[in-house]
């Protein structure tokens, strides 16, 4: 089926722009290329200046330490990320935008290429700039920023440490040839638009303005949440279904969403929830009633990758994530906490959480892998206490904890529960 030709946002802008009064249409005629100007100035510095504080904002959540260069490679906390350009290229192909991210005053990461199609690692920041960001720690926006003899528009934000000191720079910027191009475009359809349709303008205007408002409004009430960390609401289908450029940045919108919410939330192996993802699930569940906490662990795990290799491994951390998720279903949820550790949450008391977590046990020894000719099985250790809202997060844990390593040390194979009784 042939794809329907989207409406153009910019005829619906010209359409609510005109004023049916002549001599402002006149005014607007010549005084709309110094206003588009501004605008798109001032619209490129604010899009620069997000793209640029997303870049820090997204490696803080793939590991919350430092940036720092030792020996010509680039950590972010304790992951090198030396020539790994995933997340600047992801953001260059979803916004258009060069980015770079400065280490001191070296350009360390970046996606600006030389004409050979070489990186452009390794320069320095100007003089200025590095005086203004990171010298006085201020941000610095400029039209007029050189890059190999082009001009950029770019935005540089200072990247601070944990003792608030500037480590580095956050860089984002577009080519003034790119912008120079859309403000011409913007210019010359106001001209005209304010010329050939201004009688027009009157009585459409209030009511396209009213549902483009209501449009961008949904949007940035959806964005709102998503900055928030609320990734569960939709995006209203009225925005979705308008057939225009507000409706493809409803949909770009949304594929954001979904694209922070596997990035913050989910483990990249298992695609269980990670262990930030876990804890906000406890506090949520919490505050609701009682339920119960089940930490599990693969037993000689370390054996496995030893005698039948990592991505053997893999595969049997992807299997039981699998197994684990099923059995636990819309019950409760299930996260990798870290190796091959999981931690379960279940909205039933220790007893029922031990018949759930028995029958994937039980499921998980029957599976059996191979590797080169050789078979093999594996089983779980786990631990099953009681989290209340009366007490810590951290106490729930390691109660569960101290009940997987009982076990640990009393055969393995096997699901510790915790006895309220006893302890009462």
């Amino acid at each position: 089926m042939a794809r329907k030709k989207r409406k153009s946002l910019i005829f619906t802008i010209m359409r609510m722009s005109v004023i049916p009064i002549a001599i402002l249409g006149v005014v607007m005629t010549f005084y709309s290329q110094n206003s588009v100007h501004e605008g798109m100035v001032f619209e490129i510095e604010k899009s620069l200046s997000g793209i640029a504080h997303n870049l820090i904002s997204i490696y803080n959540v793939l590991d919350a330490g430092d940036f720092s260069q030792k020996d010509d490679r680039v950590y972010k906390g304790e992951t090198e990320i030396t020539s790994d350009y995933r997340v600047l290229d992801d953001i260059k192909n979803d916004t258009g935008a060069d980015v770079t991210v400065f280490v001191g005053d070296e350009r360390c990461l970046t996606t600006l290429v030389d004409k050979k199609g070489n990186r452009l690692v390794g320069s320095h920041l100007d003089k200025e700039v590095a005086s203004q960001v990171i010298e006085d720690g201020e941000e610095y926006f400029s039209q007029n920023v050189d890059v190999m003899g082009v001009r950029y528009f770019g935005y540089y934000v200072p990247i601070r440490n944990d003792e608030n000191e500037v480590v580095g720079v956050s860089f984002a910027g577009e080519s003034a040839e790119s912008v120079n191009t859309s403000m011409r475009f913007m210019t010359h359809g106001n001209v005209i638009i304010c010329l050939f349709i201004i009688i027009l303008a009157g009585f459409i205007c209030n009511l396209s303005a009213q549902k483009m408002v209501e449009a961008i409004q949904a949007i940035k009430r959806f964005l709102g949440r998503v900055a928030h960390g609320e990734f569960h609401h939709e995006m209203p289908e009225n925005v979705l279904k308008r057939g225009d450029e507000l409706a493809q940045m409803g949909e770009y919108a949304v594929a954001v969403s979904d694209s922070l919410e596997e990035m913050v939330s989910r483990d990249p192996l298992t695609k269980l929830l990670n262990r930030r993802a876990a804890q906000i699930q406890m506090d949520y569940r919490r505050e609701n009633d009682c339920f119960s906490l089940a930490i599990a662990d693969i037993d000689f795990f370390k054996s496995v990758n030893d005698s039948y290799g990592h991505e053997k491994g893999d595969e049997v951390l992807k299997y039981v994530a699998g197994a684990l998720q099923k059995a636990v279903g819309e019950d409760g949820f299930s996260a990798r906490w870290g190796g091959e550790e999981f931690l379960i949450g279940f909205d039933g008391t220790v007893n029922e959480t031990g018949k759930v977590l028995q029958g994937f046990l039980d499921d998980v020894k029957s599976k059996k892998f191979s590797h080169n000719g050789m078979e093999f099985s594996i089983s779980l250790t786990i631990g099953i206490a009681t989290y209340c809202e009366e007490e810590k997060m951290e106490e729930a844990i390691n109660r569960a904890d101290e009940l997987l390593y009982y076990g640990k040390e009393h055969g393995r194979d096997q699901i510790v529960m915790e006895s309220r009784e006893e302890e009462s």
